[in-house]
This record gives structure tokens, C-alpha cells and sequence, in this order.
């Protein structure tokens, strides 16, 4: 069945513009690629002329199984190759094709393919990290692991790579206005996070999440440090990371009980710039709300990747299902279904297998069901979109088929109204986090259409190299869907707007985000 979704708010005229921009650049690279290719290259005067070394074909013969491999491996071709995904694939090829035939050297030819590739606006769509020939993994090239047991916290926080990658402060400068009062910097503690009350009174809460990965919080290291050095458990690198994780929610938690004790009327969370992270954007939503939530359906790129995907959660879920400890659990059954979806999801994975090839020649209607190449391997939290809370002792168990099971503990932290604060630096995980909060009625998003990334990679990323050039792309191998069945790489368009308006001071904007949320309170208007 298929399904017709409407262009929302600006969205479609930016992926076009940014389609136009990238088509303007590969013509600028045509224009120099013709004068180029009429040139040659001479040693001395006297001496005879020597031909570029450059291999048309070679580029040509690269183009062509860059597409095979994305028909293969990436899991956004076929919404692209939709008029809802706004991008012509058939035009795009045709464009690529002939500025290729015109390139004159190397640096021409390697341009025409990087237009080709940033014509997606795919954020997880993009130019590999040039890769050292020489080094051999799995040798004595990689260190030793280091012992963290009797360094000093600061230390061993370091030595496990945690760091600030994110901005703390908030993506508006609301702590800036009149009435606001910070209770969390955001780096001794984790979350920048305060309380604003309004000219007329009211108040809001105000959080940042500047990432949605626990090792990017110095403060949170601290606060595990802490905690294992109090609960007199030995402090290794497993048990760090792990009391990090833990630490996360129980921080952002204990802020949410703080807003809602002092008499907090709405939410602002505030995801500006926020790249994305891991699992935690999904997770993070059951704090938000009393209510359940309902994860993503997840798919695949159909084929190997999928299948791995699927094994791998097959042997977590076998590993537990057979424990012991677990023998009188009541959700037993529910693992078995489980295992057994998973298992039937593997053995149907031919059949989603199909040519994509197509997509270079026309433009179909959205079918996911359809020769999408897609699988669907469950939810974004597992193979249960939604489950009851479990009791504690049976979480580890629950987490292997609901992942989301790990913060059970701290489900409706949150119950009031909120509001999510977008940008276009929010993406992946980030963006994961808008859609779950929008879809499922939790939040009203305000601000600006995020960055369209997406859903990243559930297996290790498989570089797809050139054999010619040599050059190396890295392509998404998942697809989370949205309410109205679209791709969420499409970005999230705010229901309220937020656009920076001429001459406006960024002061001036936060104002107005507050100004704009206490307007919308007061209509009382219902969630989406």
C-alpha cells in the first residue's frame, strides 16, 4: 500500500535548492573540466608533450559501482527515488554522467562524485575518512587497554574519552532574559537546566541535551566516579562506562522531579545543534510522559547487514532466554515471540532482496512493502515497539526485546507539557528523539526544520571504495519510519516556528521562543 505525503513548511525548497546549488557546482567543475581536458602536460621546452595521467574510464567504471553498492547498501535510496524524497534520481544521473565525460584530471572527477553524493542531503550519506593502507588491525599496532583501577578520577575519566564535544549553553541565550534562574551549569553537573518565570507570572523549565551520548558529559563521569567509589565497587573501564550510562538518566531525572516540585507549568527542551549520539534519543522520550510510547518500525538495507543485525540480537535474546536465574520469568513468552520474528525476519530476507536499478530510470510512489530493498527488523527500541514497565530484577532480561526497558525506573519523570526546541544542527539520534516526542503526542515542537539525517548505522559501518580511485563512501544502513509511514530523513518540520527574523538579535529570538510558548499555553490548543 502506498502512501502520499505532503511537502511541509520549507523543507522541500531547501532539498531542491541544495539540489540546484550541487548541480551549479558540478557544471562550474564541467566548465573547468573542458578547458582542462584540452590541455597537456610537457616536461622542458624542446621536449615532447606527455599526456595527464588521467583514466576517464577508470572514473566512468567508478560511478557506475558506486551506484550498484548504494543499490545495495543504502537504505534511503528507494525513498529518494520517490516525488515525496525530493530528489530526481533520474535527472541527478543523467547531470553526473555527462559532467563526468567532460572532466579533465583526477580532482575534477573526484569533485563531479562528491556533488553527486551531497545532492542527497543525507547526513549519514557521505565522503569516508581516507583509510592508512599500511596499518594491519588486530596486531601489535593497537595498545595495550588501560587500567583505570588506581588513577585519580580525573585521570581515568580521560582515559576512557570522555569529553565535550556538544555546546553546553542553551542553542538561544534564554539565560540572558529577565526572570530566568539556573540551577545546572551543564559541566559540574550534567544538563544546563534552570527555570524562567514569566512576565506574567508563569514558569518554565528549561533543559538542554547538547548530545545524546553519555561519554561527551564530563560531569557525569564525575557523578559515576562518585557513585562507585560510595557504593565500594572497584572502578574499571566496563563498570565506569556502565555507572555513566546509569548516571545519565538518573541526572536528567532528578531534574525533572526538581521543575516539577517547584511548580514548573511547561517543559522547553531545548536539542539546538544537537547531532544526534546512540540509543538514548529513543529512551530518553519515556521520561517525558506517564503515557506509553511507541517506538519507530525499523528497517534495513535487505541482505547480509540486515541479517547480522538480526543474528546478533538473536544471541543476546537465546543468551538470557536459557539463563537459569531467569527460569520462573513471566516474560518468557514474549522473548520466544520474540526470537521467533527475528528468526522469521531472517528467513524471508530473499525476498525483500530486490534490483533497485530502476531508480536511475524513474520516479515510483512511496511502498516500503514495495522493491524498497528494505527489511523490517522491528522497532527502534527492539524487536517491541512498546512494552509495561518490568520489574527491576528482570530488566537486563526485558532489555534484550525493549530496550527502552533500561530506564524503566524513571518512566514519567516528566507529565506535564513540553515543548521540543529544533534547529538545523539536530540530527540522527536528535532527530529520532523530535520524531518519537511529535508521533506519539508527547511534545509540540517549536524553532526550525532539523537536518534531515535520519536513522545511521545499526552494524558497523561498510565503507564502499572505489576501485578505481580509491575513494571511500559511507552509506546509512537503517530507515526509521514516521507516524504517516514517511522516512524520517526527511527532517521535522516545527509546529510552531521559530525563523530568525531580520536584524534579530539572538537575545531578541529567545524572547520570542518564550514569548511564543506562554502565547500557545494560554490557547490551549492539543497536541498534533
Amino acid at each position: 500500500m502506498s502512501i502520499s505525503v505532503s511537502p511541509q513548511g520549507n523543507w522541500p525548497k531547501a532539498r531542491q535548492l541544495f539540489f540546484s546549488l550541487a548541480f551549479i557546482c558540478a557544471n562550474f567543475s564541467v566548465f573547468s573540466a573542458a578547458h582542462a581536458a584540452t590541455s597537456t602536460v610537457t616536461t622542458s621546452p624542446g621536449a615532447a608533450p606527455l599526456a595527464a595521467a588521467f583514466d576517464l574510464k577508470g572514473w566512468q567504471a567508478d560511478y557506475v559501482f558506486l551506484k550498484q553498492q548504494l543499490q545495495k547498501q543504502y537504505a534511503n535510496l528507494a525513498w529518494f527515488a520517490t516525488p515525496q524524497g525530493k530528489v530526481n534520481l533520474p535527472q541527478l544521473d543523467l547531470y553526473t554522467q555527462k559532467a563526468l565525460a567532460l572532466a579533465g584530471n583526477d580532482e575534477q572527477a573526484r569533485a563531479v562524485l562528491r556533488n553527486f553524493i551531497d545532492a542527497f542531503h543525507d547526513g549519514h550519506l557521505r565522503l569516508a575518512a581516507r583509510q592508512d593502507s599500511t596499518a594491519k588491525p588486530g596486531t601489535d599496532n593497537e595498545p595495550a587497554v588501560v587500567a583505570i583501577d588506581n588513577m585519580s578520577m580525573e585521570n581515568a575519566c580521560a582515559a576512557i574519552g570522555v569529553g565535550s564535544t556538544g555546546r553546553v549553553q542553551f542553542s538561544l541565550p534564554v539565560e540572558s532574559l529577565p526572570g530566568f534562574s539556573l540551577f545546572s551549569d551543564g559541566v559540574a553537573q550534567a544538563f544546563r537546566a534552570g527555570i524562567m518565570t514569566t512576565e506574567k507570572g508563569g514558569k518554565l523549565g528549561i533543559l538542554r541535551i547538547p548530545r545524546f551520548r553519555e561519554i561527551e558529559n564530563p560531569g557525569l563521569c564525575s557523578y559515576a566516579w562518585n557513585a562507585l567509589v560510595a557504593a565500594r565497587q572497584p572502578v574499571n573501564v566496563r563498570k565506569l562506562k556502565n555507572a555513566m550510562a546509569d548516571a545519565w538518566f538518573d541526572v536528567l531525572a532528578s531534574h525533572l522531579a526538581r521543575m516539577k516540585n517547584t511548580g514548573v507549568q511547561a517543559l522547553i527542551v531545548d536539542v539546538g545543534g544537537n547531532g544526534g549520539g546512540n540509543d538514548f534519543g529513543d529512551w530518553t522520550a519515556r521520561l517525558l510522559t506517564a503515557a506509553p510510547v511507541r517506538s519507530a518500525p525499523l528497517l534495513m538495507a535487505a541482505g547480509p547487514i540486515a541479517h547480522a543485525y538480526l543474528e546478533e540480537e538473536l544471541r543476546g535474546m537465546r543468551k538470557v532466554h536459557d539463563d537459569p536465574a531467569y527460569a520462573k520469568t513471566t516474560q518468557r513468552a514474549g522473548m520466544q515471540a520474540a526470537m521467533a520474528t527475528f528468526e522469521k525476519a531472517q528467513a524471508d530476507m530473499s525476498t525483500r532482496s530486490c534490483d533497485l536499478s530502476w531508480v536511475w530510470q524513474e520516479q515510483r510512489p512511496w511502498q516500503a512493502e514495495g522493491c524498497s530493498n528494505l527489511a523490517r527488523v522491528g522497532f527502534a527500541s527492539g524487536p517491541y515497539a512498546y512494552l509495561p514497565v518490568t520489574p527491576e530484577t528482570e530488566t537486563d532480561y526485558a532489555g534484550h526485546m525493549y530496550w527502552p526497558a533500561n530506564v524503566d525506573k524513571y518512566r514519567g519523570s516528566w507529565t506535564g507539557l513540553v515543548y521540543v526546541l529544533t534547529d538545523r544542527g539536530v540530527g540522527s539520534a536528535a532527530e529520532a528523539f523530535v520524531a518519537i516526542m511529535k508521533d506519539n503526542g508527547v511534545a509540540k515542537t517549536i524553532g526550525t526544520v532539523t537536518a534531515g539525517s535520519g536513522c545511521g548505522n545499526m552494524q558497523a559501518i561498510r565503507p564502499i571504495t572505489l576501485p578505481h580511485s580509491k575513494l571511500s563512501f559511507q552509506a546509512p544502513d537503517c530507515v526509521r519510519l514516521r507516524k504517516d509511514g514517511s522516512d524520517e530523513v526527511m527532517a521535522n518540520i516545527p509546529d510552531i516556528s521559530l525563523e530568525p527574523l531580520p536584524g534579530e538579535s539572538d537575545r531578541a529570538r529567545a524572547a520570542r521562543l518564550i514569548h511564543n510558548v506562554e502565547q500557545d499555553l494560554a490557547s490551549a490548543r492539543p497536541l498534533p
